[in-house]
């Protein structure tokens, strides 16, 4: 048996490129014949898969397994190449969708990456159906009505228009849209939409990335920030409002910026409901469920990945989940729904459950929780859930018991509780740094700039009785001592100390409040866990600038957010812990 991920696209945009995908399954469809007649044959590479190729379509074969559609990423020796260019063409999908290239280069096929891409959005709109034993792929009676609609009709926008109202995520970015009093950028968007708080579900703050925007000089930097530094909540939310904007249920506006020099400078596009998407929404959204739009899920939709990369796990938290939105078909309380998951082998803690509630809703389903009773308000297909026993790692259990723990003395929104694993995985600098300078904003109530690039600390965090130079570091098993990483200390520390330009010309110790006493900066690192030797980093960067500082950890950094919200810490005191050392912000609750 076969798991694959479904529901979550983003990349593919292009409404004919997504119709030829699904018209590789339908034997009556043009591109069918097209396939038949002439591409297999000249188009797709090795003998052996062409003629395999060509008896299925001989055969009119409209079933096909994982590799036919997408094939693999091999030159012409068979071997993996060492330029995506050299790849030959070796499967249905890659033939099927034409790259931008094809104009100008005449190139006839795309990768294997963009045609799984097109397969997942096929199967995520109910248009293609996956059976997880065979591996295999088929058209669906949707599909159908699809692959045959005339091109550029009105039934084909119909079509398209149901799946996505059909659509989980793009109803809820709909329903998001509906309710915001003014137009949204994809960053309000995603830090709303998924399973926040998980891998591949982060979102960076808004007021952070528009800030970084102002402040940045260079135009390579400006544009790159612009189109390519976002979470990946985010750019979901960007793909499916490209969607909706075809479809004219939503509009794009463009913005206006004047940057730190005094410039006007192109901002982050803004996103709004059209009258006929606000009508559709409502409509699809009715007051009884047997009025409302029915909602298509499946089992794999409800994971993308887990926080160790475990498969097990993530198959584990699919099945939960899958389980608790059946149970709400009978069960409305909370209660009643931990018991329905004990039937099923799925023995939870009551945060866990709710967490994964809040997680649906965010996800494009209508929940209401009201204290101990749930209730689902959406009509949703009949999908089927693999008959086999799932374990979470031994890891992600830990993980998971922490999170409650969190959930339970603190009233921290969930997507900075990403932060626990985050701080632990060194391929997510960035979701650490932005997520980081978020919270110090969002909780502490702070200004927070995150800066990044060359010779910049990540962030700086103040008000105006004082100013932090922050630097975030992941490291897996702990961040312990690092020569390099006091000398880079040091450095920002006399470089704020100085100010001056011609040492350094990129002048970011600016964003600091100009009011701030000269006194009254501090350095400080932030990082998982501190090993041992990490006191001995502290020392001699206080030495070395004469400057206070500290290290504070990702628990510590929570339970002090935590505790600002309740009043229990006042902000302005936090100068106090900049002792040099490991900060305790609060006692372990």
């Amino acid at each position: 048996m076969v798991y694959r991920t479904f529901g979550w696209v983003q990349n593919p945009s292009d409404f004919k490129k997504l119709k030829k995908t699904v018209q590789v399954f339908d034997p009556s469809s043009d591109h069918y014949r097209q396939l038949r007649n002439h591409i297999v044959n000249e188009v797709i590479y090795f003998a052996e898969d062409k003629n395999h190729f060509q008896d299925q379509l001989d055969n009119c074969v409209c079933e096909f397994s994982y590799k036919d559609l997408v094939g693999s990423n091999i030159n012409k020796d068979g071997r993996s190449p060492k330029k995506r260019s050299e790849s030959v063409a070796n499967s249905l999908l890659q033939v099927s969708i034409l790259p931008q290239s094809t104009k100008t280069k005449g190139k006839l096929y795309t990768d294997n990456w963009t045609a799984d891409g097109f397969l997942r959005w096929a199967v995520s709109l109910n248009f293609v159906s996956h059976n997880r034993d065979t591996d295999t792929f088929k058209i669906t009676d949707f599909g159908k009505k699809f692959s045959s609609s005339e091109d550029n009709s009105l039934e084909e926008r119909t079509i398209l228009r149901e799946a996505m109202l059909s659509y989980p995520p793009a109803s809820r970015v709909m329903s998001l849209l509906a309710g915001a009093k003014e137009p949204m950028t994809k960053f309000a968007i995603g830090s709303q939409l998924g399973f926040v708080g998980e891998k591949g579900f982060t979102s960076y703050d808004e007021d952070l990335m528009i800030e970084w925007l102002k402040n940045a000089i260079d135009t390579k930097e400006i544009t790159k920030i612009r189109s390519d530094v976002e979470g990946t909540s985010d750019k979901y939310a960007r793909m499916i409002c490209s969607w909706l904007a075809k479809l004219k249920y939503v509009t794009k506006k463009s913005t206006k910026y004047t940057n730190v020099a005094g410039n006007q400078i192109t901002g982050f596009q803004k996103y709004a409901l059209t009258g006929e998407g606000l009508h559709a929404i409502k409509q699809a959204n009715g007051s009884s469920k047997n009025r409302t739009h029915p909602k298509f899920v499946m089992w794999e939709f409800f994971a993308t990945e887990n926080a160790r990369d475990d498969e097990q796990s993530r198959e584990y938290v699919r099945t939960r989940r899958a389980y608790t939105l059946k149970g709400l078909e009978h069960h409305h309380t909370i209660g009643s729904l931990l018991e329905s998951l004990k039937d099923h082998g799925i023995f939870e803690e009551k945060e866990t459950l709710l967490a994964d509630l809040h997680k649906l809703v965010s996800f494009g389903l209508r929940i209401t929780i009201n204290k101990n009773t749930v209730r689902l308000l959406d009509t949703i297909n009949d999908f089927s859930i693999p008959n086999q026993t799932f374990t979470l790692a031994e890891a992600d259990v830990t993980s998971e018991k922490i999170k409650n723990h969190f959930r339970r003395v603190t009233e921290l929104p969930e997507r900075y509780l990403e932060l626990l694993d985050i701080a632990f995985d060194p391929k997510r600098n960035r979701d650490f740094e932005m997520v980081t300078a978020g919270l110090f904003k969002d909780v502490y109530g702070l200004e927070s700039v995150h800066l990044g690039g060359a010779n910049k600390p990540d962030g700086v965090v103040y008000n105006d009785n004082f100013g932090i130079i922050l630097d975030t570091k992941a490291y897996e098993n702990g961040y312990g001592k690092h020569i390099s990483q006091i000398d880079e200390m040091v450095r920002y520390i006399d470089d704020n100390r100085l100010r001056d330009t011609t040492r350094n010309p990129n002048k970011w110790w600016e964003n600091f409040d100009a009011d701030i006493p000269s006194d009254q900066f501090y350095y400080l690192w932030v990082s998982g866990k501190f090993l041992p030797n990490f006191a001995e980093q502290l020392k001699q960067t206080n030495y070395r600038s004469h400057a206070n500082g500290g290290g504070l950890e990702v628990q510590q950094l929570l339970l002090g957010a935590d505790a600002v919200k309740r009043r229990k810490l006042d902000v302005n005191t936090i100068p106090n812990y900049m002792k040099n050392e490991v900060i305790t912000l609060v006692s372990e609750a």
